[in-house]
This record gives C-alpha cells, sequence and structure tokens, in this order.
C-alpha cells in the first residue's frame, strides 16, 4: 500500500504500541486528515445489542446514544454494510460496521466532504483498523468495558462472561453464532467454541440455579473441557474429567447440564455427546429436519458411580453427517420452556420458525440470534425465569460468499 493511504495506515500501526484505549478515534482522525477524513467517532454496542454508546470525546463533549433498531448507525450494524447521509452543512458522514474478524463491535462514524470509491476505500481500510485496535486495547483497560455497559453486571454474570470466547466466529467453511439472555444476569448458561485443525468444538453448558454457585460450576466446566482439549482429550474426556472436576468440587449438590460437540469442517461429520442437555436441532435449507435426540447421560457433576469414577463406562459418542448448508442450533431448556403470560412455552417449533424466518430473509446468523433474543423477552414481558442460550452452526464448505455470514 503507497502513497497517502500508505503512509496514513504506517503512522496508525507505529502509534498503535502505545495508544491509550480511549484514544482510538482521535488517533484516526489525526493520522486520516491528510486523506480528507474531517472527523471520526467510534460507536460501541451495548452488551445487550440495543444501543451504540460513543467512546468520550477528547474536547469532553457529549455525544447521543443512537438506538440500533431505529438509525442509519445501527443500519450499519444490523446488516454489516455501508451507510451514508449527508448532513445540512454538506458534510458526509459514513457510517462503517466496526468488526473483529465477524464480531459486530459496534460502529465508525467518518467525516468527509466527498463518497467516492476512493475514499469509501479509505473509510474501509480506518474501519478494519479501528476495529482491531479497539479488541487489540481491551485487555488492558475497563475503558471500552464501561462504554458497554448500561447498567451493573451481576458478580456471577462478570464471571461467565470473562471465559466466553466472542459471540461471532467464521472460516471459509463454518459459523459459529451465540447469543445469551439476560446479558447482565446470566447466571448458569454459558457456550464455548475453537477451531484446532479442521475440528470445530463447540459446548453449550446450563449450571443449576442464577446465583455465585451456578457461575462457578459453569465456568469450572468451561475451564475443565478447555484444559482437556488443549491436552489434546476427545470428546469422552471432556466428560469424564468436566464431571469429576464438578462433582469434586461441589459434592453432588450442584450440577450442569451439557451438550458437548465436534465437527469435521471439511467432511461435515458432527459427533455430539448429550449430559441431560436438550437436543440439538437440524435444520436444512428451510426446515427443521429432526431433533438429534439420542439417550441422554446424566448432567456434570452426576456420574453414574460415584464410587468407582475411573472406572465409569465412557458416554456414548453420537453421529450425524452434515449437508454442505446445514445448520446446527443449540440451546438451553430457558429458551424452549419459557412461558407467556398465558401459560404458553416459547416451544421448539417457535424456535426453529423464527431462525429459519430471519435466516431466510439473508440475515447474518448474528443478527438472527441479536433478534431472538429480542423475543425471548418479550414473549416474557421482560423478565426470564431461566438464563437462555443460543447458539448456531452453520456448515458451508461450498458457499465461499457466506464465509462472514453476511
Amino acid at each position: 500500500m503507497d502513497g497517502p493511504v500508505g503512509k496514513a495506515v504506517a503512522e496508525l500501526l507505529s502509534r498503535s504500541h502505545l495508544l491509550r484505549p480511549g484514544s482510538v478515534a482521535e488517533a484516526l482522525a489525526e493520522s486520516a486528515e491528510p486523506l480528507g477524513v474531517r472527523g471520526v467517532t467510534v460507536y460501541l454496542a451495548d452488551l445487550g445489542q440495543q444501543y451504540l454508546v460513543a467512546m468520550p470525546r477528547a474536547d469532553g463533549r457529549a455525544m447521543p446514544v443512537l438506538a440500533i433498531d431505529s438509525t442509519l448507525a445501527g443500519r450499519a450494524f444490523r446488516t454489516i454494510e455501508v451507510q451514508l447521509a449527508t448532513d445540512p452543512d454538506g458534510r458526509h458522514h459514513v457510517w462503517l460496521p466496526l468488526m473483529d474478524g465477524t464480531e459486530r463491535l459496534g460502529v465508525l462514524e467518518i467525516l468527509v466532504d466527498d463518497v467516492s470509491e476512493a475514499m469509501l476505500g479509505r473509510c474501509r481500510t480506518l474501519a478494519s483498523l479501528a476495529g482491531l485496535f479497539v479488541v487489540s486495547k481491551s485487555a488492558y483497560s475497563d475503558t471500552h468495558a464501561q462504554v458497554r455497559r448500561t447498567q451493573q453486571m451481576a458478580l456471577q454474570a462478570e464471571m461467565v462472561w470473562a471465559f466466553m470466547a466472542p459471540p461471532t466466529f467464521a472460516t471459509d467453511d463454518v459459523i459459529v453464532a451465540a447469543a445469551i439472555e439476560p446479558v447482565y444476569g446470566v447466571g448458569g448458561d454459558a457456550y464455548d467454541y475453537s477451531l484446532l485443525g479442521d475440528r470445530l468444538h463447540v459446548a453449550v453448558f446450563d449450571a443449576v440455579g442464577h446465583d455465585l454457585p451456578a457461575g462457578l460450576i459453569a465456568s469450572v466446566a468451561m475451564a475443565s473441557c478447555r484444559n482437556t482439549r488443549r491436552a489434546g482429550g476427545d470428546l469422552t474426556d471432556l466428560v469424564a474429567r468436566a464431571d469429576h472436576a464438578i462433582a469434586g468440587q461441589f459434592g453432588g449438590s450442584r450440577f450442569a447440564t451439557a451438550l458437548l460437540c465436534d465437527l469435521d469442517v471439511t467432511g461435515g461429520r458432527f459427533r455430539w455427546i448429550a449430559c441431560g442437555h436438550p437436543p440439538p436441532l437440524l435444520i436444512r435449507g428451510n426446515k427443521v429436519i429432526k431433533e438429534l435426540f439420542r439417550r441422554p447421560r446424566l448432567p456434570l457433576g452426576l456420574p453414574e458411580d460415584r464410587h468407582d469414577l475411573d472406572l465409569a463406562a465412557p458416554p456414548p459418542v453420537h453421529t450425524e453427517q452434515l449437508q454442505p448448508g446445514d445448520r446446527l442450533l443449540l440451546y438451553t431448556d430457558g429458551v424452549i420452556e419459557g412461558r407467556a403470560a398465558d401459560g404458553t412455552q416459547f416451544g421448539v417449533r417457535r424456535l426453529g420458525d423464527f431462525v429459519i424466518r430471519h435466516s431466510a430473509a439473508g440475515m447474518p446468523a448474528s443478527e438472527t440470534l441479536r433478534r431472538l433474543g429480542r423475543a425471548i423477552l418479550d414473549f416474557q414481558h421482560g423478565r426470564l425465569a431461566d438464563d437462555a442460550t443460543t447458539v448456531i452452526v452453520e456448515w458451508r464448505p461450498d458457499d465461499p460468499q457466506r464465509q462472514y455470514g453476511f
């Protein structure tokens, strides 16, 4: 990359090593001024993904909080597409999705004098750099975490969120998207995933209770599975060691249901073990083909034979061959068992229909789950009786245009 753009990028990369977490917008604006950029504002999505909140400005000027569902900036976030607007002074506002890989962080607002293709290309470059800077600096400061919160988080939720992977991930072959409600009060629900070579590991946990011990159990389950996986263990090892860890620490008084899965992203073979957990839904085209129900083993922490843990028979590993384009929907019971005021359950059918309808409309998996979270909350009038977690795994080896989910 040569010329003014290359110089601006080189300057930003050089500055990034000592850049303060709250100074990303100022650094972008200063380095990009020779490119025709007149102003930059970084907006981060709140954890509930209802609002876009501006990072504090160096001049102290307050910026409006923007609703994701009803603003042009929100449209850039929802659709993952650039949006343009012109103010009464003739300045052009370019709204760009702010991304970390395929994870939506927020939007970047850039003020420019023209919206030529060359200028829009420069704006996209700045948005890519901004996403990298926001993520790289988040580990060293609470600045970004504070901006993204609209209320105080429960202690157990703080712990669980610290363990969980980002809500969205994609490669050429597979898409993973996850969502949890309630965002600030989640107790025992959690999800995890990891791609190692051609194997994608995905897990969903639901610890009994909605208190600090529930968060501890979910965290122990995630930590145990990661520890075992990183030591080369397979699905049966993950179950055995998580089972032992929870039973050993909590003495059988508490437990967690779990769905531990493994997908060969080159061949499409899906393997799983259900530990007292609802089965995955297999969606093919615009239809739920089936629930992948098999007789589950006991939840983690309730082993078959407490007196002989090491000699207990390993649980069976179930297998399903996927077809290109298949989607797997994993969820906790808080999703389908939530009740409306008249006692009607949300149910498996409503869940499958919602995902199919929104996916058929061309929405990214992450946006489908964002809207599903709102639908689950609205169904229960904003008062969830249980945590509700959903994960979509989409295998698309023959459709590289969908590799990022948009």
